[in-house]
């Protein structure tokens, strides 16, 4: 939101919350292509539907990666054709009751209610219930060890950890999105998957298809050629797919989060075919990989393109030490935990800036400077979090396992260079943070402050 932060849509930060039928109309200048989306900051809007994809096109002059895929000519104007009339893809997690119920749920449980109905796919899907034997046979590690620390649980007839509002399950016959090429004669198909999933973390994957993934979060990175990708909450993913024989193949998401097993599917339709038949998967309901072939996406390796060089030292540096606070549901940041309900009443901090403010909530810093923040998992067990950046975009440029001690980045990196990367890091609006699972863990990302907001 270059030049207009206002509309950049986040009660308490950029503006105050939207009274019930009143209206707001965001206005931006579109400054950078790729895949985006709209969601609800309110609360828990966004699990009630109010989301949609933002298709941004490239200029024509704007360097496109697509011959590092190909270098027929012909194939390099299909490919840049299909980006054209690329097709969004919106996968979310959905529940049959309402996002305040199920907040008033997990606060009388004192745990959060982190499971769901059903994978939709454009608004499209349906519920589907596995039997007890096959809940057994599937289930991983991670859903192994919660049972052993909780005894006498166990998942239900949703295949979810919570007793309850999930269980009881009947399946339902739900419509399902159907995604075609523009012309029946296309060779290739251009798909943005977005993850508009709330809990759940997913793995994405085309029946009998290859997914060249040539852009994430909106930017190009070098083409990768995979048959699988973890989606998590906010994650976007610009695929090609090459059509080579007609059919109905499953576009599939299968949960691997630990709380619950739960999978939803499109079609992709290729030649004209609507049958829905059977079409053979790369991975297992839980998504297990079926075969030892199957290639996953790697983020460490998304490089971008064209290449985008970083600073080698930034002017400023932030802890931000995350933990829960108390109960499943709440999350603190340095000690501090900071609720929708203080947000929402307060006086927008974009209007209402103080500049040498830096408390465990609030951290100012200067316009074009280059800041690196530590997010710390400091406590264990701890789940990996989806962490989301405004404004501008993250290079994540370091991990690892233990406390972060150094006085500052450049120290880490001369102690152990192998853990970090300042030639081509990936850039992104959101990063997944490590699971602690055994032992603390930190993410290290760097970012330029080169979109101010409110001037002095």
């Amino acid at each position: 939101m270059k030049g207009t932060p206002w509309s950049d849509g986040v009660p308490g930060v950029t503006q105050q919350p939207i009274e019930p039928y009143g209206s707001f109309t965001y206005k931006f200048k579109a400054t950078q292509y790729g895949s985006y989306w709209y969601h609800a900051h309110f609360r828990g809007q966004i699990e009630d539907g109010l989301y949609g994809p933002i298709v941004i096109h490239p200029r024509p002059g704007d360097p496109k990666p697509f011959h590092l895929i190909s270098d027929d000519p012909e194939t390099i104007h299909a490919l840049e054709e299909a980006e054209r009339n690329v097709v969004p893809l919106v996968i979310a997690d959905f529940t049959h009751i309402t996002s305040s119920a199920k907040w008033d749920m997990s606060v009388a449980a004192g745990v959060e209610d982190s499971c769901y109905d059903s994978i939709l796919f454009n608004g499209k899907g349906s519920v589907q219930c596995l039997p007890a034997d096959e809940i057994t046979s599937l289930l991983n590690e991670g859903q192994k060890g919660l049972l052993a620390i909780a005894p006498g649980s166990s998942f239900t007839d949703k295949a979810a950890l919570l007793p309850g509002t999930f269980e009881g399950c009947e399946e339902t016959k739900g419509q399902v999105e159907v995604i075609k090429p523009s012309c029946e004669d296309d060779e290739w198909i251009a798909i943005d998957i977005v993850g508009a999933i709330n809990f759940v973390t997913g793995v994405v994957s085309i029946d009998e298809h290859d997914m060249w993934v040539y852009a994430m979060d909106g930017s190009y990175i070098e083409p990768q050629k995979v048959q699988a990708i973890v989606v998590a909450n906010g994650d976007r993913y610009s695929v090609l797919v090459k059509l080579e024989k007609a059919g109905d193949f499953k576009i599939r998401m299968n949960a691997v989060s630990a709380p619950q097993m739960i999978s939803g599917h499109a079609i992709l339709s290729v030649g004209g075919a609507s049958g829905y038949g059977d079409s053979d998967p790369y991975v297992n309901y839980v998504g297990v990989p079926l075969t030892k072939d199957v290639v996953f996406f790697n983020q460490n390796t998304a490089f971008p393109y064209p290449p985008d060089p970083i600073s080698p030292t930034a002017d400023a540096l932030f802890h931000l030490s995350m933990k829960i606070d108390g109960a499943s549901y709440l999350w603190a940041l340095n000690s501090s935990r900071l609720m929708p309900i203080d947000l929402d009443a307060g006086q927008p901090v974009l209007f209402n800036p103080d500049f040498d403010e830096h408390n465990n909530i609030t951290l100012s810093t200067k316009f074009n400077t280059w800041v690196d923040l530590v997010f710390f998992a400091s406590v264990f067990p701890q789940p990996p979090h989806p962490i989301h950046k405004h404004g501008t975009k993250m290079y994540q440029i370091g991990s690892g396992t233990g406390p972060f001690k150094w006085d500052s980045v450049e120290e880490a990196i001369k102690e152990i260079p192998d853990q970090f990367n300042l030639v081509n890091p990936p850039r992104r609006d959101a990063f997944t943070s490590l699971p602690a699972t055994d032992d603390v863990t930190w993410v290290v990302v760097r970012y330029h402050a080169s979109n101010p907001g409110r001037d002095r």
